[in-house]
């Protein structure tokens, strides 16, 4: 799921982000953690009005990148959800990438730009074509597609990458989604909205 949101949150050509460096990291963090609940290895709980993180299933993710997400998971589970999502999202574009670049999915651009260009447009622009055909025909998305249109919806992206506009459908959508997963959005849109008040 991060992998699709990396290629939406960017230029398929150019590979230049859509969204301020900062909301970018968050929503692919958000990704990477909603990666975990997906596999069913981490969910949502709350303690003395605190929302943080459970883990379900503390064996370790093939994937490296989930793996030491879950790792430092384990290791601190006192903290809350949203300083989960302020602490991965600092390396976040740059794990994913990295993920991406050895699944061949991307060719690391010159420094200093620090861009990433797909390795095939086409691959890079179906997710987002894919969301969005699927808004258009007023078709459902599967849970996987949902949060990817949740975390859109949550950094401000959707403004920026569909085609259509569609409140009912969004909202319709990610209430949708299974609690936790609801949750992940929020929090989301919470870390989001701190992110920018702290830029002004």
């Amino acid at each position: 799921m991060a992998d699709d949101l990396f290629f939406v949150m960017h230029d398929n050509a150019t590979g230049r982000m859509r969204l301020h460096a900062r909301l970018t990291g968050l929503g692919l963090a958000a990704a990477v953690l909603g990666e975990l609940m997906l596999a069913g290895r981490i969910t949502v709980g709350s303690e003395a009005g605190r929302v943080r993180l459970v883990v379900l299933d503390a064996p370790p993710p093939q994937d490296a990148l989930t793996r030491t997400a879950l790792e430092h998971i384990v290791a601190e589970p006192a903290h809350r959800f949203r300083t989960w999502l302020q602490f991965l999202a600092r390396t976040a574009h740059t794990d994913v990438a990295a993920r991406m670049t050895a699944e061949g999915l991307l060719r690391p651009g010159r420094r200093p730009s620090r861009r990433w260009t797909p390795v095939d447009v086409n691959i890079a622009g179906w997710p987002g074509g894919r969301v969005n055909l699927a808004i258009q025909r007023r078709e459902p998305l599967n849970v996987q597609d949902r949060v990817l249109l949740g975390l859109l919806v949550a950094t401000g992206g959707n403004r920026l990458v569909l085609w259509e506009q569609n409140p009912a459908y969004l909202s319709d959508t990610i209430a949708a989604l299974p609690g936790p997963l609801q949750e992940l959005i929020a929090q989301t849109e919470a870390a989001v909205g701190d992110a920018v008040i702290t830029r002004r």
